[in-house]
Formats: structure tokens, sequence, C-alpha cells
């Protein structure tokens, strides 16, 4: 019986081998040590991004340190952007505005002969562009009917005249015989013919006054203009035969040739008083001195401009176009900056103790010269083009601008 369970227990086959598994204080090291590393890695990536270069480290131009020769030093332990800026000085300033506008004539002449008759001769001048001096002859017309009624009312001068000295020697003699029977008597009117004297002196101005219109009469068949001038249309020819008060034609004068410039009403303010002002006109490559002659009672309907006029030291065909500069008054106490001073929203910068500041100074116009402020405090200076990151309280370093 042992041998028999002996023989049983050695034929038995052994069971299986059970799985081996990983015990629990291994799986804790294991991730001990991974988290170890991440955070390690949070460290380090912290450390390289805090000595990254800033927003103003990056806009510092690199070159030698702050000190160096020809290097510009802000205040001790002072860094930021460099800047460059200018230092204005107050002075007297005079604005200028700039317009465009057109030439244009005042007003037209229509060429109205004052007497009717037949053309007998014809200036050269008198076609439409010539050009003429006052009181030169443009056109005449046939005389002799004009000649002829000046010689009647002549006679009818000297009839007259002829009447009057025979009332007063009729009124001498009746005066005479009647203080030879009435010495003591006064010789009446009637006597003394005086209604019939006054008669004959009033007969005698009349005819004198109708010798003078025949007179004045010749002389316009002679026709001319009291101006110098240019001729914009003209139908007279000779033979033509013209009707007293019918016109044949048009002109202008030299003088009513003027600019006529629309103004916005803040240009107007800055130029006022505007009448007398000093002003320059350009029309292609001609430049001409003007004067600013008035200025229109009512603003434009459609644009709500005033309209100026300027009177020129020489004509210039109207309709021509013109870029106008008027010179405004002078503005004592003033800046000039440079355009690149102004940023955006119309303000400035400062530079005050190493450190930014904004200013914002009354901009009273502009010039080729740059932009005129009133005169404001600028501390160190002020700044010239944009800042990176600019805020006020910034701190900077300066370079004073060429």
């Amino acid at each position: 019986m042992n041998a028999l369970r002996m023989f049983r227990q050695d034929d038995t086959p052994e069971a299986p081998a059970a799985p081996v598994t990983e015990s629990p204080k291994r799986r804790l090291t294991l991730r001990g040590i991974v988290q170890l590393g991440l955070v390690l890695a949070f460290i380090a990536a912290a450390v390289v991004f805090s000595r990254a270069p800033t927003e103003e480290d990056i806009a510092r131009p690199a070159g030698p340190p702050a000190g160096a020769a020809g290097v510009p030093r802000g205040a001790p332990g002072q860094t930021g952007p460099l800047v460059r800026i200018v230092s204005p000085a107050a002075a007297t300033s005079t604005l200028s505005v700039s317009a465009t506008g057109a030439i244009a004539v005042r007003g037209y002449v229509d060429l109205t002969p004052q007497v009717g008759g037949q053309v007998t001769e014809i200036s050269p001048q008198l076609r439409e562009g010539g050009e003429f001096s006052a009181r030169q002859t443009l056109l005449r017309i046939d005389r002799r009917d004009f000649d002829l009624a000046l010689e009647a009312a002549n006679a009818d001068v000297d009839t007259a005249r002829s009447s009057l000295l025979l009332r007063e020697a009729e009124g001498d003699a009746a005066v005479d015989n009647y203080r030879i029977l009435h010495p003591n008597k006064p010789v009446p009117p009637l006597v003394a013919k005086v209604p019939q004297i006054e008669q004959a002196k009033a007969q005698l101005a009349a005819a004198t006054a109708r010798a003078n219109t025949a007179r004045l009469d010749l002389s316009r068949t002679t026709f001319a203009l009291p101006f110098d001038g240019y001729i914009t249309a003209s139908s007279a020819e000779v033979g033509q035969v013209l009707t007293r008060g019918q016109p044949f034609g048009q002109a202008f004068s030299r003088e009513a040739v003027e600019a006529a410039v629309p103004l916005a009403p803040r240009d107007v303010e800055t130029l006022s008083p505007l009448p007398g002002r000093s002003a320059r006109l350009r029309a292609g490559d001609v430049t001409l001195a003007a004067e600013v002659e008035r200025v229109a009672p009512e603003l434009d309907p459609r644009t709500r401009f005033a309209r100026i006029f300027l009177a020129l030291e020489a004509p210039l065909p109207p309709g021509t176009f013109v870029d106008v500069e008027i010179d405004g008054p002078p503005l004592p106490d003033t800046f000039v900056l440079p355009e690149a001073a102004e940023q955006l929203g119309s303000f400035f910068w400062v530079v005050r103790d190493g450190q930014l500041e904004m200013a914002t100074p009354q901009i009273l116009g502009r010039s080729d010269d740059g932009i005129v402020t009133a005169a404001f405090d600028t501390g160190e200076g002020v700044v010239l083009g944009s800042v990176p990151g600019a805020r006020t309280g910034l701190s900077v370093q300066t370079s004073a601008a060429e």
C-alpha cells in the first residue's frame, strides 16, 4: 500500500506555476520618477523663458553699451528704447493757407455805339482775342451827317445870339426915350423889354445846348473804351450800319480780372482779417503776386465755403485754374515742430526725467516748415517718430536729432 501510494504520487504530473505579478511598491516608484522628471522639465522651461529678451530689449539697438564713446546715456540705471528728440525754441511764426481757385472776370462790357451810322473803319484789335489800350480807336462811324448837324446847331447859336443883342439894343433905346419923357420916374420892365431880353437869353442857351449835343454826337462817331482790356466777341464790319444802343460785341477790362477762391470757414478764421493779405498764385510755371481784395458776404449754399477775390499784378486768361497760398497774421510765442513729431491721435511725446509724457498743445496750423503749435513745456525734448510700446511713464534713452 505504501509502495502503491508512493507510485501514485510520483506519477501524478505537476500543476502549472502561478503568473508572476509586479508588486505595488515597484509601481509607485516608477510613477514618482516620471512626476519628478516633469517637474524638473517645467522648472527648466521657466528658467529659459525668464531669460528671454523683453520688448524693450528688442527695441534697444544693438551696439556698444550705454556710456561708451558716441553712445547716448540716460539717467543712472535707466533702460529703454532709444528715441530722437528736438528742443524747439519759441518764436513768431506766420501761417499760410493753401487753396485752389480759378481766374474770373468781375464784369463784361457790351460794345454798344452811342450813335448810329455806317461803319467806315475798324481796328485790327476789334476782333475776338484782341487786346486794346484805353481810348484807342476801335471803330469809326460815318461822320458827315453829324458834321452837318453841328453846323446847323452852330448857326442856331449865332441866330439866338443876334436876337439877344437886338433885344438888348431895343431895350436900351426904350429906356433912354422913357427917361427923356419921364426923368423922375423908374423905367417899367415892359418898356425896358426885360421879358424879351430874358426870352432871347433862353433861346441862346437852348441853341448852345443843341450845338454841344451835336458836337458830342460827332465825337461819338469814333468808338473807344476808357480802359485797357480784351475783346471777347465782335460782329462789326466795314459797311455795316450800327444802331444806337444796339450791342455789337463784348469786352472786359484788365482790371476786372481776378482770382475767385473758395475757403473753408476755419481757414477764413485763421486768416482773419482777410482784405489786404498778400498771396501767391501759381498756374503751371507762372507765379504771380496777388492781394485779397474782398470776401463774399454769403457762403456757397452747397459747400458752405466762403469765396474770396484776389486782385492780380498781371492778368491771366479767365477760366485758368490756380493754386493759391495766402499769408496769415504773425503768431508770437509759437513752436514749429517737424511733421514726424505728431503722433497718431494728434498729440506729442515729450521726455521728462527720462520718461515719456503725453503733451497736447494747441495746433494753430501747418506750414512748409512743419506744424505750428502754441508754446508749451517740452521737458527734455519732443520725440520724433513712433516709439514701440510707447506709454506714459515708459523709460527711454534720448539722442538729439540733427
